[in-house]
């Protein structure tokens, strides 16, 4: 799908908000890279207490973003949003890297297999909401962060040569700073709130079972998925 996120519209406001997230670095790492620098994300400390037997293939994420459903204005007071253009890496591809490492350190799956075989558990993950803004106030600007991340989880191929859905959920978390003179930088929110939802999404595929051959999956139907709005 091709992405109509606010990746592709660079805006004087994402310059500004790109300008705050750099300030008072001091000697720190400049590298604007979700994956790689610390400033802006650490591995959440998640391992499960009974580790999964079996190999998953873990899909590219798949940039499932829509800009055109993000308001401008609250109350009367303009809503502006930082582009992808802050990043020296396309953000699917850096929240892809990050799954995958805290998949293998996880220890959920018994490992990532590099090609989807009949007998191998398929992730194929969404990125549905990837956003960083601030919005004007009468006492100066609130900044804010939110990710969605949607993992839908197929099961080995079956006698009808289709793959069950097991698992399919939106994971998500929104992070937001009071109305402020200097508030922090949406950029430095966006990585606590997927430090949330990938703390979340491991939980929720420990306790679907997905990973364990011994113990019958949690079903979910796509249904009954959680579709329209990511958890908070």
């Amino acid at each position: 799908m091709t992405s109509t996120s606010p990746a592709h519209q660079p805006s004087r406001a994402g310059a500004l908000l790109a300008a705050i997230a750099l300030s008072g670095c001091g000697t720190l790492d400049y590298t604007q890279d979700l994956a790689s620098n610390e400033l802006f994300y650490v591995d959440v400390s998640y391992t499960t207490a009974a580790p999964g037997d079996v190999e998953v293939f873990v899909a590219p994420v798949d940039d499932q973003r829509d800009a055109d459903a993000l308001p401008r204005h609250d109350r009367g007071f303009p809503i502006r949003y930082g582009g992808d253009d802050f990043w020296e890496r396309p953000v699917v591809v850096m929240v892809d890297e990050i799954l995958r490492r805290q998949l293998t350190g996880s220890r959920l799956f018994a490992a990532i297999a590099d090609r989807a075989g009949p007998e191998t558990v398929v992730v194929r993950p969404s990125l549905v909401r990837f956003v960083v803004g601030a919005q004007e106030g009468v006492s100066g600007s609130m900044t804010f962060a939110e990710v969605g991340l949607r993992l839908e989880v197929l099961g080995p191929v079956g006698a009808d040569g289709e793959r069950p859905r097991w698992h399919d959920r939106v994971y998500g978390n929104r992070q937001r700073t009071e109305h402020q003179v200097s508030p922090v930088s949406p950029y430095r929110l966006i990585g606590r709130a997927l430090q949330v939802t990938i703390s979340e999404a491991l939980s929720g595929l420990d306790g679907s079972n997905v990973a364990r051959s011994s113990v019958p999956a949690a079903g979910v139907s796509a249904g009954a998925a959680r579709h329209a709005s990511p958890a908070r």
